[in-house]
């Protein structure tokens, strides 16, 4: 969780456009978190990717217009991923991490947490080619399977792997992050 003395409303955008998307059951609905450095600091910003009829888009708020709400208009994850980048850039800041999450649930009854972390990309650090696998990777498993068959399987590919399950909790002895709206 992001911890700061400023109002978290990215995060209360991605809660409230999942409630209100829930009964559009042919969207695909996911959370994409960034993290981004600008003069030394770290900053975060979420918002709730969707997919249909072949098309990705974002819903979401910040006090910058042009990362938060992205037109369901993009081919593919990885262009939308990089409208993003662009975006931060003319904003001076870097993108070092994307957290893609699994989709969410379409019942408001559920019970089921969501799973915010299932991929991470790290543009600067791998190519644009791999960047692009990366994302058509996730796009393939998001059209082919449900959040639960997902989180199953990179469980029991983390299991095979030896890698240990991690919370996002894991970095609470971190410094609290300012939230980038």
């Amino acid at each position: 969780a992001v911890v700061s003395t400023q109002s978290t409303g990215c995060l209360e955008a991605v809660v409230l456009a999942i409630y209100l998307t829930s009964e559009l059951t042919g969207v695909n609905r996911f959370p994409i978190a960034f993290r981004s450095k600008f003069e030394g600091e770290t900053y975060k910003h979420i918002v709730l990717g969707v997919h249909f009829n072949g098309r990705f888009g974002a819903l979401g708020l910040s006090r910058r217009s042009t990362l938060m709400y992205k037109e369901l208009r993009f081919k593919t994850l990885a262009e939308l991923l990089h409208q993003y980048i662009s975006c931060y850039r003319d904003c001076c800041h870097t993108v070092d991490r994307i957290k893609l999450g699994l989709p969410v649930s379409h019942d408001k009854q559920s019970m089921e947490s969501i799973l915010w972390k299932y991929m991470v990309i790290r543009p600067g650090r791998i190519s644009d080619k791999d960047f692009t696998q990366h994302c058509d990777s996730f796009s393939r498993q998001l059209r082919g399977q449900t959040a639960h068959q997902m989180k199953y399987a990179k469980q029991s590919r983390d299991h095979a792997n030896g890698n240990r399950p991690h919370s996002d909790n894991s970095d609470s002895s971190k410094k609290p992050l300012k939230n980038s709206r």
